[in-house]
């Protein structure tokens, strides 16, 4: 299958990525188990700026939750009925959510996917999207949230219709952000620059990452048609 083709080789570099991002070591992200984490990582920005509280990764026979300190003992409190040897799922992930609405009220979550392509299986869609030149004016509010690259394909007044931007999230993994205006929805658009930022991605020896809400089945579907395969259920509070 696709899946386990394309998981030989990469899924080390994920892992060591997330890893990393977890504040913890490969070895404790592969070990069977739930494991509750207090990570001085939590409690200080990482990419973008942004303060990510809570950092919960599914694996095979259990999961990694990295949190703040003084939130450990509400997380243990809050998963003590969770299988202990099952991959963390929605239920586990409500679990998270309850705690930081109470505890970091003002933080957005998500409960949702990481998904990922290599060069090998990528099935790429081209011809709409173009590279956002770094002086157009259009894209000025999305050099100021991005640090990758950005591709657009435009509207019928040269407006930016939809727009993939990529987060350098570290010297081997990259992210993709997308959006398309509601007036663009539909169309086709969004596959095109994801396509593109993809590409780009995988040009420059990096994998490329890509992070959905489990409630969008849009963007689930969009980047499974790419050639992205799930590499976790994720949870993440960040502000």
């Amino acid at each position: 299958m696709l899946e386990e083709r394309i998981r030989v080789g990469q899924v080390e570099r994920l892992d060591e990525f997330h890893a990393r991002e977890l504040g913890c070591g490969v070895e404790l992200l592969r070990q069977p188990g739930v494991h509750l984490l207090a990570s001085e990582r939590r409690g200080r920005p990482g990419w973008g700026g942004y303060t990510v509280p809570v950092l919960a990764l599914s694996t095979p026979q259990g999961g990694i939750v990295s949190c703040r300190a003084e939130l450990l003992d509400a997380l243990v409190g809050e998963l003590s009925s969770v299988p202990r040897y099952h991959p963390l799922e929605e239920s586990a992930f409500e679990k998270l959510r309850r705690v930081t609405r109470r505890s970091v009220p003002y933080a957005y979550s998500l409960s949702g996917y990481a998904l990922y392509c290599d060069f090998d299986h990528v099935r790429p869609a081209r011809g709409l999207a173009e590279r956002l030149p770094p002086g157009d004016s259009r894209g000025i509010d999305l050099r100021r949230r991005f640090d990758g690259e950005i591709f657009v394909v435009r509207g019928a007044r040269n407006e930016i219709a939809s727009w993939a931007a990529i987060k350098l999230k570290s010297d081997d993994v990259w992210e993709i952000a997308v959006v398309t205006e509601p007036a663009y929805r539909g169309r086709g658009y969004a596959k095109h620059v994801v396509s593109a930022a993809t590409e780009h991605i995988l040009d420059s020896g990096r994998l490329a990452l890509y992070v959905h809400d489990r409630s969008n089945a849009a963007s689930a579907k969009v980047c499974r048609s790419l050639g992205y395969v799930e590499y976790a259920e994720e949870f993440f509070c960040e502000y």
